[in-house]
């Protein structure tokens, strides 16, 4: 396994980021490669890895070490993996960074007409308290504080990640009142979304929709809508969501069952702290 060096002993950082992709959008962020070039990368917690553009990654001459292929919600996607010197999210920076090297950057990009350079996943963001403020369109990272210090949420919800290998974030949710069900918690999603089995167990009404991008491909997304979704106390009331069959093929390749994910429809509610190394959660309602 890769270790990967903390070389800024700054207590916190925090940068701007924008929307791109329509009324169902992705979160670009501000990442320095190598402390040589800013690129914008999609935030997503939902990814194991942090991912390069093939262009990005041959300006960085990043020599590839493996090729394997993973499961992406809309099939298998081929990557080389390989490492980059440093990258940095405004003053956190981390030296010896693992990374992905894949066309489905660009092909994402293409896809919300949006230049799109990478993914900053969990390799980069796990050993800090990520904030995400939706109306102030800010990311914050924190180090992990002293318990002592650590901000009080009014609403802490505690997570767990899937495997060591597939490091997503797992909730337990509450779905029209019935459950619990088991959701990831994952700002790479444009929206909220539900298996099949679970829209059926709850008698959701669906209509066809527009199919939605996964990584691997397209993927075939119903129209539905939940009287309720609910983490812990806090809760979304007549929330538009997606009924995908792919959520399937997911819960099989990390081995552990999904009911669903939450994504941007639902967290732009709030403003989102994940705390990655208390595994905790903190969600402090905002006006929208």
């Amino acid at each position: 396994m890769s270790t990967i060096a903390i070389s800024d002993p700054s207590p916190s950082a925090m940068v701007k980021f924008r929307l791109a992709g329509g009324p169902s959008p992705l979160i670009l962020v501000p990442v320095t490669v190598d402390d040589r070039r800013t690129y914008d990368f999609i935030l997503d917690t939902g990814a194991s890895h942090c991912l390069l553009s093939k262009e990005v990654a041959a300006s960085h001459a990043v020599r590839t070490e493996m090729e394997k292929e993973a499961m992406g919600a809309g099939g298998p996607i081929k990557l080389a993996y390989g490492h980059v010197n440093s990258m940095a999210v405004g003053s956190m920076r981390q030296t010896n960074v693992p990374v992905g090297i894949t066309g489905e950057v660009e092909r994402i990009a293409a896809a919300i007409q949006t230049r799109v350079d990478g993914d900053l996943g969990f390799a980069f963001l796990k050993d800090y308290s990520v904030t995400i403020d939706y109306q102030a369109s800010t990311l914050l990272l924190e180090r992990e504080l002293p318990r002592a210090h650590k901000k009080r949420f009014a609403y802490s919800i505690p997570f767990e990640l899937a495997t060591p290998h597939k490091p997503m974030i797992l909730v337990q949710a509450m779905v029209n009142h019935q459950g619990p069900f088991q959701f990831v918690f994952d700002t790479g999603a444009s929206r909220t979304v539900v298996s099949c089995e679970l829209a059926q167990k709850l008698s959701v009404q669906t209509t066809d929709d527009n199919p939605g991008l996964g990584g691997g491909g397209q993927i075939k997304v119903f129209a539905g809508k939940l009287d309720s979704l609910s983490i812990g106390a806090v809760a979304v009331r007549d929330h538009d969501i997606g009924v995908g069959e792919f959520l399937t093929m997911l819960s099989t390749a990390i081995g552990r069952k999904l009911d669903g994910i939450i994504g941007y429809n639902f967290l732009n509610q709030f403003r989102v702290t994940i705390d990655y190394p208390q595994q905790m959660l903190g969600l402090e309602k905002v006006g929208i």
